[in-house]
């Protein structure tokens, strides 16, 4: 199972992306995925501020990878494209995991005292 993992992910290091709608459409598929798992990360560690942080790393990490990728191979232009649709998806997928997956939290404002959230379930 671990071998046809891997090969499918050496075969993706060598493809080259371009400006269509479906380049950059992954891109903002993969912000959603990434900023959703590293806002639940971020409930461990930071869980009044989980969205801003899945939202940042994701984001920032990004911007460094098509920095080094310009600096490389040139196509500015391209890369700036990639990380505003990797920015759009990643303020989304760390909003909906934030507001709609993870249980809200008890958090203190000190204007308004304790803010308690509530999670409900309901089966159908």
């Amino acid at each position: 199972m671990k071998k046809l993992i891997l090969i499918p992910l050496m075969f993706a290091t060598m493809l080259t992306a371009n400006e269509s709608f479906n380049s950059e459409i992954s891109h903002f598929g993969g912000g959603v995925v990434i900023a959703g798992a590293l806002t639940a990360v971020g409930d461990r560690y930071y869980p009044e501020n989980r969205a801003m942080f899945g939202f940042g790393v994701s984001s920032v990490g990004f911007a460094i990878e098509e920095i080094v990728v310009t600096a490389k191979h040139g196509n500015l232009w391209g890369n700036l494209l990639d990380v505003a649709a990797h920015t759009a998806g990643s303020a989304l997928g760390a909003v909906i995991t934030d507001k709609y997956l993870l249980t809200p939290v008890i958090s203190q404002n000190g204007m308004n005292g304790n803010f308690v959230g509530l999670y409900t379930r309901i089966p159908f």
